[in-house]
């Protein structure tokens, strides 16, 4: 869950339209009209990073009258396909993903599994990527490929590969570096070997 207490505003007179603002939105809260920059403040999650990006330097933050609490509820959800889905994915469910905001991987998950297509709808319904957005992403796509959900870059956007797991590794990169501990390494976080690569094959 994250409690959202700013929201991005801007003068949209001097905006050129050069769409920065929009390709680093995690949430996808500015579009752009008529080649001006639109905030939905709804779907800001009051990271900041349209005002660091601004070239022109007509963006700022604003303190929220009432703070804007994103998170999926266990109510809201499947419980099943929640934790299914996270099987899939080799996460376990009470880590947190999001460390700025303590979001849950159950959560995040939780998100994919109400719909979530896409970072942008996983940021929009649970705040993710709020902070830093560095650790979150990782795992977030890792959920939305168990999913089978269309990994293909958003034209423009920046975007991040997922990230190979422990259990991604086939066995015969464990038997060439045996001195990785690699073998080692899974019996302490998947003794039981519950997780499975993530391909194709594996996602249902």
């Amino acid at each position: 869950m994250a409690r959202i207490d700013f929201t991005a505003q801007l003068d949209a007179g001097p905006c050129t339209g050069c769409r920065l603002c929009d390709l680093v939105c995690p949430s996808a809260a500015i579009s752009m009209v008529e080649r001006k920059a639109v905030i939905a403040e709804d779907l800001c999650i009051g990271c900041g990073r349209c005002v660091d990006r601004c070239p022109e330097d007509i963006m700022w933050m604003v303190q929220r009258p009432e703070p804007l609490v994103k998170t999926v509820g266990r109510d809201e959800v499947d419980g099943a396909a929640v934790d299914a889905l996270l099987l899939r994915a080799g996460i376990e469910p009470e880590i947190s993903v999001c460390v700025c905001t303590l979001t849950s991987a159950w959560e995040i998950a939780a998100a994919v599994v109400k719909g979530a297509a896409n970072l942008d709808q996983v940021s929009e319904m649970t705040g993710m990527r709020s902070g830093c957005g560095i650790y979150c992403v990782a795992p977030a796509l890792r959920l939305l490929q168990a999913a089978g959900a269309d990994m293909s870059p958003p034209k423009g956007h920046r975007w991040y590969p997922c990230t190979v797991a422990l259990w991604d590794l086939p066995a015969e990169v464990s038997e060439r570096y045996a001195d990785g501990l690699i073998d080692a390494d899974r019996n302490s976080f998947d003794p039981t070997r519950r997780y499975r690569p993530l391909t194709e094959d594996a996602q249902a």
